[in-house]
């Protein structure tokens, strides 16, 4: 009987040091992700490279915006910014099971957060949003071949 409550115990001590390294890590990615965008070093990378905006493009300038206080130009960037920074807390609170909801409720939420996403990123380049029209002759790729092509 002693070596099962022993067993519990140690699995128990083990789960909890799993949740800390867990919270731990997730901590210092989300810091290291806010100093990156605060110091203006991150850059889209399908952008950079294709010059193509991705559905999420806008959302760091929007988050700034909001973060310094102007809440237009926050939805001017990108309209769905308050809904899809809800989201990816909410996420993360799931991952690391703080929030504890059927998988299956949380696949459909995710589900419709990726469908605004998506829609919103049709209308604002039906719209001709500036945010999110590509610009091509800016990317990587263009740089390159232009370079080949002049060669």
């Amino acid at each position: 009987m002693h070596s099962v409550l022993s067993k519990k115990s140690y699995s128990s001590m083990v789960s909890m040091q799993n949740k800390k390294k867990t919270i731990i890590i997730a901590m210092v990615t989300i810091l290291a992700i806010a100093i990156l965008l605060l110091l203006d070093i991150y850059k889209c990378p399908l952008n950079y490279v294709l010059g193509i905006p991705c559905p999420m493009c806008g959302m760091t300038r929007a988050v700034l915006s909001a973060l310094s206080g102007n809440f237009a130009d926050a939805f001017h960037y990108h309209p769905l910014w308050i809904i899809i920074l809800l989201g990816i807390i909410f996420i993360v609170l799931y991952e690391l099971k703080v929030i504890r909801i059927p998988k299956a409720l949380f696949n459909v939420i995710c589900v419709i957060l990726g469908i605004l996403l998506i829609v919103c990123y049709i209308y604002r380049l039906i719209i001709h949003s500036e945010v999110v029209m590509p610009h091509f002759t800016s990317s990587l790729i263009y740089k390159l071949f232009s370079g080949f092509l002049s060669l």
